[in-house]
């Protein structure tokens, strides 16, 4: 998997290219990772390009969201397509998560 990472004034926005499945999972949590290790405090992951998410990938970003908030920083999710905000929802997971319609309302909601 493809990911992106930039910056949207203080505002740092991920976006992986492709599935968030089990055999996908390595490059997005060594980029999460390290941005959780440098106190990011403001994370845009931008979902727009993920084809699909599994288990794995839930699983990964509800470990990430809750690292983050422990730590008092705020991940965002937001450009989720139809089949991966379904998954959010079937999993009751879209109330866990500050989920925004697009990048550009992800990054003014920090505000």
């Amino acid at each position: 998997m493809q990911v992106t990472v930039g910056k949207e004034g203080a505002v740092t926005v991920v976006k992986p290219l492709g599935p968030i499945t089990a055999g996908e999972l390595e490059s997005l949590e060594a980029r999460l990772t390290e941005l959780s290790r440098h106190w990011t405090q403001r994370l845009v992951l931008n979902l727009g390009e993920v084809t699909c998410v599994d288990s794995a990938g839930l699983e990964l970003l509800v470990r990430f969201h809750r690292q983050f908030e422990q730590r008092g920083l705020k991940l965002k999710l937001c450009g989720m397509n139809d089949l991966v905000e379904k998954v959010f929802t079937l999993t009751r997971l879209s109330g866990r998560f500050d989920i925004c319609p697009d990048t550009a309302a992800a990054v003014r909601s920090f505000l």
